[in-house]
């Protein structure tokens, strides 16, 4: 035994400090700490997660912000919105990465508790109209449930173990130490140390990001793995949305696909048919819904094309041409390139089929 009356071994230490761990999280919002932890966490890995991976930054993969947002554009609430901010899509993936970095470290530590839980009710609310919109039913996608997560930090304050509760105390404290002292003049204090703190914790962590991306890059291509199709080409004429599709071959004279005089088919000119390999895929843009799409040759002189918008959340697939497969990579969903069907869930349905031909000139259509 020590002088003090604990054992010497430092146990009395420990079971101090799990004593004082079940006070605070029996405390008055003690219960906190736990979601504090969960959205902190999963905000600033997030952030992290893309700003070490190249390729959510590069439009041509799969996993891109730029080829997600084009996805999402066929279901969001807010099209007029993404189509805006398409023609910027590095600057607002990199503001978005480090927003979730930023709203996660605030959280964590507490610091500027309700502006962090406000960004983090706007991203998930950014999230849930345009990834998870579609969702059906709403319950399965998860951004709906991180928007309402937030409300409690919102509304009631990070809790306790939080810079914002010390900085608060700490003014309780300077006000009683000094009763004479003006409330305004230490109320100016305690939002400077506030801000120096924050700008502190903002310098650490762009250079912590820093180092982050240039470890992703050092690493390779990160987690979106799916190679990206060659391009084929991109419609520019708006049409009504889809209601039907089919599948086609090679248009011989007019054509399956609904040719003309000449052996030119219907519908608006994509690219060579020899931009698809066979056993591979071209990627293309829907000139009717303005979406990702693909063309697949899975044997000599046979297309086939579809929508590349994920029927889960509307994430963008990738092909792989290993397994002749489209793969979701924001939830797992895999799909059989050559008909579309689900191979492997959460997608309730199959990808929706785009007409398509090859013309007399090698050229291929897709239809409207």
């Amino acid at each position: 035994m020590t002088a003090a009356g604990l054992p010497a071994d430092g146990s009395g230490r420990g079971d101090t400090a799990v004593r004082r761990l079940r006070t605070i999280v029996g405390s008055p919002g003690g219960s906190l700490l736990v979601l504090r932890a969960f959205l902190g966490v999963t905000f600033a890995f997030a952030g992290l997660q893309k700003l070490a991976d190249p390729g959510f930054f590069r439009a041509s993969a799969p996993g891109s912000f730029q080829t997600q947002l084009h996805g999402a554009m066929a279901t969001s609430p807010i099209r007029p919105l993404l189509g805006a901010i398409a023609h910027a899509g590095v600057l607002v993936a990199v503001i978005i990465a480090l927003a979730e970095v930023a709203v996660g470290i605030g959280t964590l530590l507490g610091l500027l508790g309700r502006l962090a839980a406000l960004g983090g009710m706007s991203l998930s609310l950014s999230f849930f109209l345009t990834i998870s919109y579609s969702t059906s039913p709403y319950y399965y996608g998860s951004d709906i449930v991180f928007l309402f997560a937030w409300t409690p930090l919102l509304l009631g304050g990070p809790g306790p173990c939080s810079l914002d509760r010390r900085f608060a105390r700490a003014r309780r404290e300077a006000l009683r130490r000094s009763p004479a002292a003006s409330a305004a003049v230490v109320d100016r204090r305690a939002a400077m140390r506030r801000l120096g703190a924050a700008g502190v914790v903002a310098v650490l962590t762009a250079a912590g990001a820093g180092i982050v991306v240039a470890i992703g890059r050092l690493l390779g291509s990160g987690p979106t793995g799916t190679a990206a199709a060659p391009s084929l080409g991109t419609g520019t004429t708006p049409r009504a949305p889809r209601t039907s599709a089919t599948t086609s071959t090679r248009a011989a004279g007019g054509g399956s696909g609904g040719g003309s005089e000449g052996g030119t088919p219907a519908g608006q000119k994509l690219g060579p048919a020899t931009a698809v390999p066979v056993g591979g895929a071209a990627s293309f843009v829907d000139p009717i819904q303005h979406i990702p799409a693909y063309v697949v040759q899975p044997v000599k002189g046979t297309f086939a094309a579809f929508s590349a918008v994920c029927t889960h959340a509307g994430c963008t697939v990738g092909f792989e041409r290993a397994g002749l497969e489209f793969v979701c990579p924001c939830h797992g969903s895999i799909f059989d390139a050559k008909t579309g069907a689900v191979l492997q869930g959460p997608a309730p349905s199959p990808l929706a089929r785009l007409t398509v031909a090859e013309g007399g000139d090698g050229e291929l259509y897709v239809d409207s």
